[in-house]
């Protein structure tokens, strides 16, 4: 990863803030401070870019987030990513600024319900709103190389393991888990969808998670595991890691 002098970060960031067309190779600068302790997973590490410390998630579980993806090729190949492999602007991975490095995702372009399966093994983009920084060829499938910067949907695969079924418990509740978002609106969003389906328990609550606030959705609670399972299967199609919690 690229270790660049404050000049010219600062030379870059003026560049950019003064170009009216789309950045298709984003500036990724990273900056992990060192373990103290030599305890820390280097897959969610904190690390800081431009002065900002950033505090990845400790896991990818339940993962749902909306927003925009540009992509970054011949400025970085052959330089190593965030988890010291080598990027291959042609393969297919991905940068994300706080999902846990070696997270697998699926990333749907909204423009066209293109789809690829993907790793997440850099840092970034650290440039306006973008949630994910596509390598050239996890571009090239999802058809948004020309455009530059596309509307696409990221979706954890690391799904919880869900234990052998037990009998239900008197008093304890089941609750199916939608979705974590990072943007409020985005869970507002989901949860407008989840109210107008009928899901009327449906709610929002807000979490600090490894430093990060996330939002997160739930279609609602229910005494019968039979029922939330039911909710759930029903759940699958628009939100494929959905599961149950109790």
């Amino acid at each position: 990863m690229r270790h660049l002098t404050a000049l010219f970060i600062l030379a870059a960031l003026l560049a950019l803030a003064g170009c009216g067309t789309v950045n298709p190779y984003p500036q990724h600068v990273y900056s992990a401070p060192p373990s103290k302790n030599g305890r820390l997973d280097a897959k969610t590490r904190p690390y800081t870019v431009l002065g900002r410390t950033y505090y990845p998630l400790q896991s990818a579980d339940g993962y749902d987030e909306i927003g925009l993806a540009s992509w970054y090729g011949a400025d970085f190949h052959g330089k190593k990513t965030a988890n010291g492999q080598t990027y291959d602007m042609y393969g297919v991975s991905a940068a994300h600024k706080t999902l846990p490095l070696g997270s697998r995702v699926r990333v749907t372009n909204l423009e066209n319900n293109r789809t690829v399966i993907l790793t997440i093994n850099d840092r970034g983009p650290f440039v306006n709103e973008r949630i994910l920084d596509l390598s050239y060829g996890a571009a090239r499938k999802l058809g948004t190389v020309q455009t530059g910067v596309a509307r696409v949907r990221v979706t954890s695969l690391d799904a919880t393991i869900v234990p052998t079924r037990l009998a239900d418990t008197p008093g304890k509740l089941y609750s199916v888990r939608v979705g974590a978002f990072a943007v409020r609106d985005n869970a507002l969003r989901v949860h407008r969808q989840l109210l107008a389906q009928g899901y009327s328990g449906a709610n929002i609550s807000v979490v600090d998670h490894g430093g990060q606030i996330l939002h997160i959705v739930q279609a609602g609670s229910f005494k019968s595991r039979d029922r939330a399972e039911r909710v759930m299967e029903a759940l699958k199609d628009s939100f494929p890691t959905c599961y149950i919690i109790s």
